[in-house]
């Protein structure tokens, strides 16, 4: 069994966070490290505002993870009935769950919504009860949810930093991250396949870019939920109501790039043998990580407390697991630096 050896990275500098506000047109806006919620900039994050389709994130990761995307959902007439931007569903369809999330998040159906709503909630206040229960499970603290669309009902609002941890946490979900990231899919309706596009064009624009949602309503402006994998490291960026916001989202994550820092993270350590021609080993890892906070690092070495011979050198004898924030980042390999024969007494 493994052993922890040892622990604590510690470093002697502090990098601060700088708050960037630059041009950006959004009355709100937040990046976040999708990995560890660190907040790498911020305006008005935590103003409650319309949040127009990236409403669709909540219910589809709700979708997603019913453990029903294979299902196949008979469309009724009450999911159809609706306005806005549609999938183009007609009472009697049959469509998956699966295809209904890419209704979703590509094209932004709102008849896709509706019938996902109703499927997973039987009803539209069933299911905004359950939007309502995962966004306080995520700890979504200013966000009210109302209508599985988006559009604008009641008191149907969130923020920039609520919508910021909602996409960290969806971005989880294998099923989410694959759907949010095409530039275009092919549903199949009544066995008939049609081929769907993503209004998101910073997955275009963006090589690194992998989602997520856009929305737009009279009262809520242009809203825009996108996220990147930059240097092994996923930034999520929300703007709501942001007339520039393609532009926004493109030089909020430059700024946000440079606050990371490249950190080579390795170590040697000697662990005892026992049968071999040496009494100890030499033993290593090395890791590279991009973090903003130095400071911030830890490291756990996981490994045998002792080695039977033979060794070879390359063997992995432990795991070395990277934390920031007390969140794992990876986890690498201990392997053997050198070499140890078994060694065979003479017989008296």
């Amino acid at each position: 069994m493994f052993k922890l050896l040892s622990f604590v990275f510690a470093f002697l500098f502090i990098f601060p966070i700088n708050v960037y506000a630059g041009n950006c047109s959004a009355s709100s806006a937040v990046v976040m490290d999708a990995d560890t919620n660190e907040i790498l900039f911020q305006k008005n994050s935590i103003e409650k505002r319309s949040i127009a389709s990236t409403t669709k994130i909540m219910s589809s990761i709700i979708a997603c993870e019913s453990g029903k995307m294979d299902e196949t959902v008979e469309i009724t007439f009450e999911m159809v009935n609706t306005y806005g931007t549609l999938l183009g569903l007609r009472e009697g369809d049959k469509i998956t769950l699966y295809d209904l999330v890419a209704g979703m998040l590509l094209p932004s159906g709102n008849d896709a919504a509706n019938a996902a709503a109703l499927y997973l909630g039987g009803s539209f206040e069933a299911f905004a009860e359950m939007m309502n229960e995962k966004a306080a499970q995520i700890g979504m603290k200013n966000s009210l949810f109302v209508t599985p669309s988006g559009l604008d009902e009641g008191e149907h609002h969130s923020t920039a930093y609520d919508m910021a941890l909602l996409t960290s946490y969806a971005l989880n979900n294998k099923y989410f991250s694959e759907i949010c990231s095409m530039k275009k899919y092919e549903v199949s309706i009544n066995g008939e396949k049609q081929t769907i596009y993503n209004h998101n064009r910073l997955l275009s624009m963006l090589d690194d870019c992998i989602g997520v949602k856009t929305g737009f309503t009279d009262k809520a402006g242009r809203c825009l939920v996108s996220a990147v994998n930059r240097n092994g490291r996923k930034m999520v960026c929300v703007t709501l109501n942001a007339p520039d916001d393609w532009n926004d989202h493109i030089n909020l994550y430059s700024e946000c790039e440079s606050k990371y820092n490249a950190v080579n993270l390795k170590d040697m350590l000697k662990i005892d043998v026992v049968g071999g021609n040496k009494n100890s080993i030499t033993v290593s890892y090395s890791a590279d990580v991009y973090v903003v906070d130095k400071n911030k690092i830890t490291v756990e070495l996981y490994a045998f407390p002792f080695l039977y011979s033979p060794v070879k050198e390359g063997d992995e004898i432990g795991k070395a697991v990277i934390k920031y924030k007390e969140k794992e980042l990876k986890s690498v390999p201990i392997t053997a630096d050198e070499n140890v024969e078994y060694y065979y007494a003479e017989q008296e």
